[in-house]
C-alpha cells in the first residue's frame, strides 16, 4: 500500500507531472494507493499510472491539528511562512529530467529557469519590518522550512519582535497566530482549517513571467490578497485590528475540499478505515 501526499499542485505542476508519468510510462505495481484529493486520483487514472479501483481518496489527516485551533482565540501574532523560491513552478521536474525531456510539452516553450519567488520574500520582510516597528506589542514569527534559506536573516536589521524559526513543524504555530502570510504552500490550507485570517502577496501580477497557472487554486476573497505593497500593509493592519470571533468562519472552504478532501475534518477516520479494510483484505 502507498500513502501519497505530494499532490497539492498548481496547474503548471500538474501538467509537468502528467507529462512525466506518461513519457516514463510509469506504473503502480502495489495493491492500493491512498491520495489526498479527487484530482490526484484523476491524474493517476488518466495517465494510466494506476487503475481507478486501486486508488482511494482519503484526504489529509494532518489537518486535524489545525482544525483544533478553530475554537481558540489567537494572540496578537503574525506567522509568515517563508516562500520557497520555486514552489509551484516546474523547476523540480526540469532539474530532475532535463529540458529535452519536456521539449514536446507546449507549456515548456514559456519556461524560464531564472524566474522564482525570492523577490516576494524581500518585499514581505520589508513590510513586516515596518509593521513591527509601529506595533512593538505584536509578535511576528518568520517560519523557514527546515533546510531552506538558512541565511535569510543575514545582513537584515530587523526589530526585536520579529522572531525567526528554522526547525520544527509549522502548523503548530497557527494556534496563537491571528494572521497567516504565505504563498503556494499547504500552510495556507492549514491556516484556513485553523480559521485564521489569510493574507497573500499579490503585487507581482504585472511581471512578464506571472501566470495563473503558477499559483494554487484557493478561491479566497479579494481582502485576502495584497495587490501592492501599500495595499498589503493596510490589509495586514486591518486584520490585526479586527476582532476575532471563534464562532464565525472567515474563509471559503473550497480549497480544503479541492486540494485536501478534508473540509469535514474526517480524513483521520477515512485513513483508519483505509488501513483496517485493506490490511484485512491482504491478510
Amino acid at each position: 500500500m502507498l500513502l501519497y501526499k505530494e499532490s497539492v499542485l498548481t496547474h503548471i505542476e500538474e501538467k509537468y507531472l502528467r507529462h512525466s508519468i506518461k513519457k516514463l510510462n510509469a506504473k503502480f505495481n502495489g495493491y492500493k494507493i491512498a491520495v489526498y484529493s479527487k484530482y490526484a486520483k484523476k491524474i493517476f487514472v488518466e495517465t494510466k499510472f494506476a487503475a481507478k479501483k486501486n486508488i482511494e481518496v482519503i484526504g489529509c489527516s494532518r489537518l486535524k491539528k489545525s482544525f483544533s485551533f478553530r475554537k481558540k482565540t489567537p494572540k496578537q501574532q503574525i506567522i509568515y511562512y517563508v516562500i520557497e523560491p520555486k514552489r509551484g513552478l516546474p523547476y523540480p521536474f526540469v532539474k530532475h529530467y532535463g529540458h529535452d525531456f519536456f521539449r514536446d510539452l507546449k507549456d515548456h516553450r514559456y519556461y524560464d529557469a531564472n524566474f522564482n519567488w525570492n523577490f516576494l520574500n524581500l518585499k514581505i520582510l520589508k513590510i513586516l519590518s515596518k509593521f513591527a516597528l509601529k506595533n512593538p506589542d505584536v509578535q511576528i514569527i518568520v517560519k523557514i522550512k527546515t533546510g531552506q534559506l538558512l541565511n535569510m536573516k543575514k545582513n537584515l536589521d530587523l526589530p526585536n519582535n520579529i522572531q525567526f524559526k528554522y526547525f520544527g513543524v509549522g502548523h503548530k504555530l497557527l494556534e496563537n497566530s491571528k494572521v497567516v502570510i504565505a504563498w503556494n504552500t499547504t500552510a495556507i490550507l492549514e491556516g484556513i482549517a485553523a480559521n485564521r485570517f489569510i493574507l497573500l502577496p499579490f503585487f507581482h501580477v504585472k511581471d512578464k513571467n506571472y501566470s495563473k497557472k503558477n499559483e494554487l487554486e484557493l478561491s479566497l476573497r479579494k481582502e485576502n490578497y495584497g495587490y501592492s505593497e501599500n495595499d498589503f500593509y493596510k490589509k495586514l493592519n486591518f486584520f490585526m485590528e479586527k476582532e476575532y470571533n471563534k464562532n464565525k468562519i472567515y474563509n471559503n472552504q473550497h480549497s480544503l475540499k479541492f486540494h485536501l478532501h478534508n473540509s469535514d475534518n474526517k480524513a483521520s477516520l477515512r485513513l483508519n478505515k483505509f488501513f483496517v479494510n485493506n490490511l484485512k483484505t491482504i491478510n
